[in-house]
């Protein structure tokens, strides 16, 4: 009964979490390839290796809810086919028929949190990067025309036309304070440029010719100005990649050696680091709190429709998942407040799992 059941899960969650990563993960995936493969030309190998990163990070959310949807519908079905109702006529209890599913569980929630206190954060540390490779890679491949190059730090880049290195009708954009979003204090137009990789220095430069600069005045009006020939910087190949850390690219081993190092950490940032172990450690937790759920939820269910356990594994898995978006909106202001706000989610699914085990024993 053990393999019969186990069986049946681990492969609806194989299954589940195989068709919702292609769901969840492949419209987001393919707007940040989009950048790598149009703007930078980047390699098929530096594509594989951003694909690579990324599945670590969405694995955290797609193992707990396909191994929602597994439970429902394997449960499901054996309510719907009467084999639930054998095992127990033959003595076994509601207990011991999950006991292979809460293994399962346990098992999933092991690799879950070596996923969200290792894996992930150095995915996404490395996501970030991806493009320095990109550049380093094949410089010469960017600025193709009519392209808005994003990818710079704190600029724009467009070209109308292009031959070889010479560019013409360049137009660079300036954003404020370095950030890759807002309208630009500085535009400078060029008739034409080049392009010139300097691998002495490591650097790529724009060498402009008849350039006009447009820049924002501190009361907000604009000048416009004849800046001639200018050979501005566009990328540093001889910097090495400065990581600015956030506690979400961190390990775990990481944030505790840096709380434990005595260097000065304010307030906001303390909160934050220590709420983020909180929160991988409670979010590892969902395979065991959403089967508690999900195992009498299917026996309810009753019917064979997939469609049937698709919405309820819905459903739980959003209020399951909304505690943590809302706790992630305090844990900068409160650390006690996030800190309760992550383990609510586990409470409630342990306390409703007690509560719908009881009742179904009694039917």
């Amino acid at each position: 009964m053990d393999r019969y059941i186990g069986k049946q899960i681990i492969a609806a969650t194989i299954f589940g979490v195989v068709v919702l990563s292609v769901l969840l993960v492949l419209g987001n995936l393919f707007k940040e390839l989009r950048p790598l493969m149009v703007e930078e030309r980047a390699s098929p190998a530096l594509i594989g290796q951003f694909i690579l990163s990324v599945l670590p990070f969405s694995l955290i959310y797609t193992v707990p809810w396909g191994f929602l949807v597994a439970v429902l519908l394997v449960f499901g079905r054996l309510s719907a086919e009467n084999e639930l109702v054998s095992m127990r006529m033959s003595g076994i209890g509601l207990s011991r028929i999950a006991a292979p599913v809460i293994v399962i569980a346990l098992a999933l929630s092991g690799f879950c949190l070596w996923l969200n206190t290792n894996l992930a954060p150095k995915a996404k540390d490395t996501i970030k990067f991806v493009l320095y490779e990109a550049v380093k890679e094949n410089p010469n491949a960017l600025l193709d025309p009519g392209v808005v190059q994003t990818r710079f730090k704190g600029q724009k880049v467009f070209i109308e036309s292009r031959e070889d290195d010479n560019l013409y009708g360049l137009h660079l954009y300036q954003l404020k304070d370095n950030k890759d979003t807002g309208f630009p204090t500085v535009s400078v137009y060029a008739r034409e440029a080049k392009l010139k990789v300097i691998q002495e220095k490591k650097q790529l430069r724009l060498h402009l010719t008849d350039a006009f600069l447009e820049a924002e005045n501190k009361n907000g009006t604009h000048e416009l100005a004849f800046i001639g020939e200018q050979e501005p910087l566009l990328f540093d190949f001889s910097v090495e990649r400065k990581k600015k850390r956030k506690a979400s690219t961190m390990t775990n081993a990481e944030i505790q050696s840096l709380l434990a190092s005595g260097e000065p950490i304010n307030k906001k940032l303390r909160y934050r680091l220590g709420n983020e172990i909180h929160r991988r450690y409670s979010f590892s937790l969902a395979c065991v709190a959403l089967c508690l759920v999900g195992i009498p939820l299917g026996i309810n269910a009753r019917r064979r429709e997939t469609s049937t356990g698709l919405a309820l594994s819905i459903l739980v898995a959003l209020g399951y998942f909304l505690f943590f978006a809302i706790a992630q909106q305090h844990e900068k202001s409160s650390g006690n407040t996030a800190l309760i706000l992550y383990w609510i989610p586990n409470v409630l699914c342990l306390m409703l799992g007690i509560w719908l085990f009881y009742r179904a024993r009694r039917k």
